[in-house]
């Protein structure tokens, strides 16, 4: 079966005209919403993608025309709106005639207990299963396909904030993934949208590689969007990146609450106070005090003759929480960043303050099984195959069209549109 993807961040109308000063090089026309809104349909339809992604959708224009138009052209979409006062958010739509919706997840990365996590960004994990035609029947089969979209913060000084929002996604992911494969079915991965980050830094090495060294680099350095170098104040990331309240390992995995040090998050109770967890208080049964056996304790078998056993206690977070933050999902860039016809850098993004690509499709690549697997009845490959994908332009072609957005293309960024093909018959 082959689909196409499509990821597109459509620049909600509100941060435009809160951003003029980027914009300053355009034609008044081209920044007015309807007209862009009529471009964007069009070049939607024009590519008519099986799965759209897309980024800075404003809720009301989603409410009043995105999402009436896109049902027309056959879309089932599910939408998260920016949490607090923010006006915009994600769209993950997908052809009905194509999939089936198995679960939704709608995500928000601003957490109140956690002072790391105070920024209103959010993410789509939409789980979905081919439709099979035979004849007149229609059937779900096929391997089952994870699609994620998410915008991480832009800040560029930020980049600890980046990774722990990043870290919330890959985590949802990874649970969507082993509780299906505990089900004995493979699952695929789609991992679309604004990354805020450019190639080959950090967090990108982070998601192609499945894992970053962390310890002690500057948190500008992590997207690689400025370089502030020049300043002496920066802000360097060190263990752990963040707290155990968040419930996410260094492994970008949920973790259960008995596996969180709760000595690092306690309570906090109306009027500011702090209070711990019977469970944590119960803890200190074993500190090294309580296990000196006093001179004059009466040995009372089964009571007074055992000595805790200080070995099977967990380690403290900052411990088990180390340099290195990893995940366990195989993922690579659709695209290679780099114009083959000319060797200049591909751009997804461009305003008056320069072009850069920030926005990613990332997919499970195909893989042959392993002679292992092979002995356990299951042959062949799992994964996507990439079949091709729409080229991107350099920052000097879209200069020559007037720069971003233009009479062409709607938005400050391109889409990203790829066709991948899945097998129907891969090992479950």
């Amino acid at each position: 079966m082959d689909f196409t993807v499509m990821s597109y961040n459509i620049l909600a109308q509100d941060l435009l005209e809160d951003n003029m000063e980027l914009y300053r090089h355009c034609r008044l026309e081209v920044l007015d919403w309807d007209y862009r809104c009529n471009i964007l349909l069009e070049e939607i339809c024009r590519w008519a993608p099986d799965i759209l992604c897309l980024q800075e959708v404003q809720e009301n224009h989603y409410d009043t025309q995105l999402y009436p138009a896109l049902t027309q052209m056959g879309y089932n979409c599910a939408y998260k709106k920016r949490t607090g006062n923010k006006t915009d958010g994600c769209a993950t739509c997908y052809r009905s005639n194509c999939f089936s919706e198995v679960s939704v997840t709608l995500l928000e990365f601003f957490r109140p207990e956690t002072e790391l996590l105070d920024r209103h960004n959010v993410g789509i994990v939409l789980l979905l299963r081919p439709l099979v035609y035979q004849g007149s029947k229609v059937s779900a089969k096929g391997s089952l396909l994870c699609v994620a979209n998410t915008h991480l913060l832009f800040n560029p000084s930020r980049g600890d904030v980046k990774l722990a929002q990043l870290a919330i996604m890959l985590a949802e992911i990874d649970s969507v993934v082993k509780s299906w494969k505990a089900k004995g079915e493979h699952c695929n991965v789609i991992l679309c949208g604004d990354f805020n980050s450019v190639p080959h830094m950090p967090l990108y090495q982070l998601i192609t590689t499945g894992e970053l060294y962390f310890q002690g680099i500057p948190a500008w350095m992590v997207s690689g969007q400025k370089n502030l170098s020049h300043k002496t104040d920066c802000h360097r990331l060190f263990a752990p990146l963040w707290p155990s309240s968040l419930g996410i390992s260094d492994n970008c995995q949920y973790v259960t609450a008995s596996e969180v040090d709760e000595s690092h998050s306690p309570i906090v109770c109306p009027g500011g106070k702090l209070q711990y967890s019977h469970n944590f208080l119960l803890k200190l049964r074993f500190c090294s005090v309580s296990c000196v056996r006093p001179s004059d304790l009466q040995v009372i078998p089964g009571v007074t003759d055992n000595t805790p056993d200080m070995s099977s206690r967990k380690q403290p977070y900052v411990q088990r929480f180390g340099p290195i933050i990893r995940h366990q999902l195989d993922l690579e860039s659709i695209y290679n960043h780099t114009l083959l016809d000319c060797n200049h850098s591909e751009v997804t993004t461009l305003h008056c303050e320069g072009g850069a690509t920030v926005d990613y499709i990332f997919y499970s690549p195909e893989r042959t099984l392993s002679s292992d697997q092979a002995a356990g009845g299951k042959f062949g490959s799992e994964g996507l195959k990439l079949v091709g994908c729409l080229s991107l332009l350099s920052g000097d072609a879209l200069w020559s069209m007037e720069g971003l957005p233009n009479h062409t293309f709607p938005s400050d960024h391109l889409c990203l549109l790829a066709k991948l093909r899945l097998d129907l018959n891969a090992p479950s």
